[in-house]
């Protein structure tokens, strides 16, 4: 399986040493799902299996308590997307999409608020000329 490689630069080492460790835990993992499907039920082969999942622990163990991995938080979402066998790029894709129509809708409502208020504000003025310092105030603290 061919994955991209991250370049390393002074920056991104400690995201250069996750990767080199996940990689070393799947090359780990497939080797252990080799010597389970193999698994003739020896002493010698019991002794194998024993050592690569106590090898498996150690490098998980060593994973989870490196700074970086607790550095950022992985959203729950992203791990189930991963483990129902799914991209995580597609959860980020949708999350930007859904994103992107919750702003659009909330910057339709924020419009609506300032020419509501522009509107109200002349029509008050019109009807209530001592108040029109007030609400000439109120329309530039709240932007025009």
């Amino acid at each position: 399986m061919t994955t991209a490689s991250i370049v390393p630069n002074s920056e991104n080492q400690p995201l250069v040493a996750t990767s080199e460790q996940i990689q070393g835990l799947v090359e780990a993992l497939i080797e252990l799902g080799v010597l389970v499907h193999d698994n003739q039920g020896t002493q010698q082969s019991h002794n194998a299996l024993t050592h690569k999942v106590n090898q498996v622990v150690s490098q998980l163990s060593g994973i989870s308590a490196a700074p970086f991995t607790n550095q950022f938080s992985v959203p729950l979402d992203v791990i189930s997307y991963i483990e129902d066998g799914r991209n995580p790029d597609v959860y980020t894709r949708e999350f930007v999409e859904v994103t992107a129509k919750s702003n659009a809708r909330l910057k339709g409502r924020m419009q609506g608020f300032q020419r509501l208020r522009d509107v109200l504000g002349q029509k008050m003025a019109q009807e209530y000329p001592h108040l029109e310092p007030s609400i000439k105030n109120i329309a530039d603290r709240t932007g025009t």
